[in-house]
């Protein structure tokens, strides 16, 4: 009699409903992301919003990257670049920053580049006293001609906690030791710090002094007129996400409270519609009249 090949023994692997799940949920956040890439997307932080175009042909505009060319004086581009960092920084700190204001005395002889050296010098001192230090720095002319320079400072958590009385006192040393250590002037009046108690209220006054334009001698400063470091304390509180029709909504209900408060010129429909990206400087608690959630999709909530 004829025998007939054994079948062979395959095995079935039950059927596992969690894995299933996970994979599902896997494949839906991938196609949420998809989906959203060519959406256009808004990005609420304390003080402003940004807004980012989705992806788009449009053949009536073109841009081209120019090549940076030398930095000659703090453009306003410069400064708008300033005050959207600025505006980005969280309001809900657990901790007190620093509003720092670095100067030379009256006999100050140090060339242009040396000075800009020694801001670099202090800022390693300062990361090597406390590693998890953030900082923005602005550099600035007095009217004598001598620079100095506005720094905001967040100091890390770890300093702030052990060595916060000496905290001020080590900055000022760091800056003494490198700007003029043999004058005892400069170490009583080289350096000077306000401890910025209510964020919200101080950040028009640090926007004051960081931020604004310079009228006279701008072009002593050679490159950078400000800077900051990675990992500042930056918080988008909530990202939305929505096609055409529903941003255009928006948009206009973001022009009608510009205009309402007496912001008309940054209402311009030629700058502000669906086709640029935008930021547009409004507190995180006057974003709920614009209803959000009834045109746009929360981008942490499934589609």
């Amino acid at each position: 009699m004829k025998e007939f090949p054994k079948e062979k023994n395959h095995f079935t692997p039950p059927f596992d409903n969690n894995t299933s799940s996970a994979k599902f949920c896997q494949e839906k956040t991938l196609v949420n992301k998809v989906i959203q890439a060519n959406m256009n997307k808004f990005t609420l932080f304390s003080h402003c919003i940004c807004f980012k175009s989705r992806k788009r042909d449009n053949p009536g505009r073109t841009f081209e990257r120019k090549p940076r060319g030398k930095i000659t004086h703090f453009s306003k581009m410069s400064r708008f670049r300033l005050f959207e960092l600025l505006a980005k920084i969280d309001n809900k700190l657990d901790f007190q920053p620093l509003f720092v204001t670095l100067t030379y005395h009256h006999g100050h002889q140090n060339s242009k580049k040396s000075t800009k050296s020694q801001l670099h010098n202090f800022l390693t001192q300062l990361r090597n006293f406390d590693p998890d230090v953030q900082f923005i720095w602005r550099a600035e002319l007095q009217s004598r001609g001598a620079p100095h320079y506005h720094l905001i400072i967040f100091p890390g958590p770890v300093k702030q906690t052990f060595y916060k009385d000496y905290y001020q006192v080590r900055i000022s040393e760091i800056w003494h030791s490198i700007a003029d250590p043999k004058s005892y002037k400069h170490k009583e009046y080289g350096c000077k710090m306000v401890v910025i108690k209510n964020y919200r209220e101080a950040c028009s006054y640090m926007s004051k002094y960081v931020a604004k334009q310079e009228i006279d001698n701008t072009e002593i400063i050679e490159g950078k007129h400000w800077g900051c470091s990675k990992d500042l304390p930056i918080k988008a509180y909530k990202r939305w996400h929505c096609w055409d029709e529903e941003a255009k909504i928006i948009i206009e209900r973001i022009r009608i409270w510009l205009m309402n408060h007496g912001k008309e010129k940054y209402a311009d429909p030629d700058y502000l519609n669906i086709y640029n990206d935008t930021t547009v400087f409004i507190d995180l608690k006057d974003t709920e009249i614009l209803d959000f959630k009834y045109f746009a999709y929360d981008s942490l909530s499934p589609l």
